[in-house]
């Protein structure tokens, strides 16, 4: 909500204190006069069954709205402290009236006006300012600050038409207004709710849009807003209807309209503290909690009543016990489900060890390497947990020296640094940094602590994956520097020496006198001598090409199918990203083609065979190798080049996939 700031002013200050402290003194009023009221007695005009709600909606929302137009100069803040005076003015209202139906005070008129007007100057501007407010900052337009002070605009002048119009059954002369006033009042009054529900639409939109495009914490704080939104606008529907018919709507309406709007305070802290450092998120987590549960107490009481007094043959008296009783049985469970959601609105997952390990499960399942293993583990116990800054370093398990060092979010000092054991054996430390302006809490100590055990485990895994990947590294270049070694072996040892002896014999058929049998025989050996150097120089081919050497897997697979190509066999080849694979990548997939065209070539009795190669973006690769051949017999045990290819593919972490039927084989493997 940074962008919705306004300039940091003195006057700016002094209004802000001023409002909270008018909401503060308007409670503290009211609750001096309360003990003078409890058998005060007044008319239909007014409702004393509503102080308490109003009472604690002031007491709440005032103080916390003033502590954010002070802290962060938003306007957001002024319309939460607007709301805590509407209720505050209603629940003084209240009791003023009560207090001057018995002719102890003056001011009985203006006391029902203010009681019955404020609390909608309240109401209207959670409804319609706040759903614009609380995001105008997470916007580049102007339009929801725009929007958000014309629903402050509205929700005064409503309450100004209530306050001019007088009260139903109250006293016969208003305070001010004369009687051509009160009656427009009145009949604009009447007219005005259905405005109200139709200027709250906009606000739900933009909200459902803006969660679209958000995701994680903020998403978790839009949903209850959107929800306390919606709930506040129906519950105030049937709020009036049960002003102006009375029954057990008006009853039932109040406790869910406290409900939404203690709903809607919560996702208001809950976007409020992701962009700035708060002292006071325990608090104000524990008094949303109680007042949400005050207000489903009753809420939850009411509708058993209702429910039991026309659905069970009972008097009033026993539906009461049987309500209080199930009430009483379900306030523990409730208390649970309710703290449990306002915690993870407030705190993030991390308030539950059990969302803090599934989130470190979802950051730890996508790691590749041992670095990456540390790296989202770092990320995941600093957004669980909702820290500034967290640093993971492993050590050395034998001489105990630093290695791998990762961190996640932004600078700032350490705090708090633990050793990390496993198996009696110190593998790391994990570094933790508190929220700019905040100290690290205790609920955050003990969790990191409990945790402590399980970060050692993914602390060594990360080490042994590192191993492995180095070892696996080198044993991949040891390969690859053997099969240059055999290449050059191949084609300028054994090829040339098989040319010569091919040489040598043909000179003796030439020089000697042979026997036509002998002779025959050694002009056999020749042609298969010229044959095996042939095979011995393809082999070498095969083995490393010179294009594969400088990185040309493209320029590789071309030549491999013009070998193999003749008038029986026809190799096409198709390569789109070749270039993007890394030098392992692209030797594994030029042997695994060329098993797979040889094993076409030699046992299928294909006519065709295509290589396909697609590299993405990213690297990750997909190698096929098809043949129009007679297929593998699935009852027959792999061979060596089935083999090979399964396990060139496994070593670089892909995966390998063989389709077969009479038609032809298909060979697919995946490379990261």
């Amino acid at each position: 909500m940074t962008g919705a700031r306004e300039p940091a002013s003195r006057t700016w200050r002094l209004g802000a204190g001023a409002l909270g402290a008018s909401v503060l003194a308007a409670c503290l009023a009211s609750i001096l006069i309360a003990p003078f009221n409890f058998r005060a007695e007044a008319g239909d005009y007014i409702h004393p069954e509503f102080f308490v709600l109003d009472l604690l909606l002031g007491l709440v929302y005032g103080p916390f709205g003033a502590y954010v137009a002070l802290r962060s100069r938003q306007l957001a803040g002024w319309a939460l402290a607007l709301v805590g005076l509407g209720f505050a003015l209603s629940g003084l209202g209240i009791q003023w009236t009560l207090l001057a139906a018995e002719g102890r005070v003056p001011g009985e008129a203006l006391a029902a006006s203010l009681a019955a007007s404020a609390w909608l100057v309240g109401a209207l501007s959670a409804l319609l300012a706040l759903p614009w407010l609380i995001v105008a900052g997470r916007s580049d337009s102007r339009l929801p600050l725009l929007a958000g002070r014309i629903g402050l605009g509205v929700a005064v002048a409503g309450g100004l038409v209530k306050f001019l119009e007088p009260a139903e059954g109250g006293p016969p002369e208003h305070a001010f207004a004369p009687h051509r006033v009160s009656s427009a009042a009145s009949t604009a009054d009447t007219w005005l709710v259905s405005l109200y529900l139709l200027l709250a639409v906009p606000g739900i939109v933009h909200l459902v849009r803006r969660m679209a495009r958000s995701g994680g914490a903020e998403r978790r704080a839009l949903t209850w807003v959107l929800s306390s939104v919606v709930v506040l606008a129906l519950s105030y529907v049937f709020f009036e209807i049960g002003l102006a018919l009375g029954g057990t709507s008006l009853t039932a309406a109040a406790p869910t309209m406290f409900v939404a709007q203690m709903m809607l305070l919560a996702g208001t802290f809950a976007l409020v503290v992701q962009d700035e450092s708060w002292t006071v998120d325990l608090a104000i987590s524990r008094s949303i909690v109680a007042a949400l549960l005050g207000g489903l107490v009753v809420a939850s009481y009411i509708v058993l009543v209702w429910l039991g007094g026309r659905a069970l043959p009972l008097t009033d008296d026993a539906v009461s016990l049987i309500s209080v009783v199930v009430v009483a049985l379900g306030v523990t469970p409730l208390r649970t489900w309710v703290q449990r959601r306002v915690d993870d609105l407030v705190f993030g997952p991390g308030a539950d060890i059990a969302h803090l390990l599934a989130d470190l499960g979802r950051h730890l399942g996508t790691a590749d390497s041992g670095e990456d293993l540390l790296t989202d583990l770092a990320a995941g116990l600093r957004s669980g947990l909702g820290l500034r800054r967290v640093e993971l370093t492993a050590l050395d398990p034998v001489t105990g020296d630093a290695g791998a060092r990762v961190e996640s979010g932004g600078p700032a000092p350490i705090a708090l640094t633990l050793p990390l054991h496993s198996r009696g054996v110190e593998v790391g430390r994990l570094g933790l940094a508190a929220p700019l302006g905040r100290r690290l809490d205790p609920r955050t100590v003990r969790v990191t602590t409990q945790l402590s055990g399980l970060v050692a485990i993914a602390v060594e895994l990360a080490g042994v994956n590192t191993v492995l990947e180095q070892t696996r590294r080198r044993l991949l270049e040891v390969r690859q520097e053997e099969r240059r070694l055999l290449r050059r072996e191949l084609h300028d040892g054994l090829g040339p020496s098989l040319s010569g002896v091919t040489l040598a014999l043909a000179a003796i058929a030439n020089t000697s006198t042979l026997r036509p049998a002998d002779a025959a025989l050694l002009e056999q050996v020749c042609v298969e001598l010229n044959r095996r150097a042939d095979d011995v120089r393809q082999m070498a081919r095969v083995l490393l090409p010179p294009a594969l050497e400088v990185g040309r897997l493209d320029e590789a697979l071309q030549g491999l199918a013009a070998r193999f190509t003749d008038d029986r066999f026809r190799v096409s080849v198709a390569v789109s990203g070749a270039d993007r694979l890394p030098e392992q990548h692209q030797v594994a997939a030029y042997h695994i083609a060329a098993e797979g065209v040889r094993n076409a070539h030699r046992h299928a009795g294909a006519r065709r065979c295509l290589v396909r190669l697609d590299v993405d973006d990213d690297g990750a690769a997909v190698l096929e190798v098809e043949d129009d051949g007679n297929g593998v017999d699935p009852q027959a045990t792999p061979g060596i080049g089935l083999s090979s290819m399964r396990e060139r593919a496994m070593e670089l972490g892909g995966s390998f996939d063989l389709v077969s039927d009479d038609g032809g084989a298909k060979v697919t493997v995946v490379l990261p």
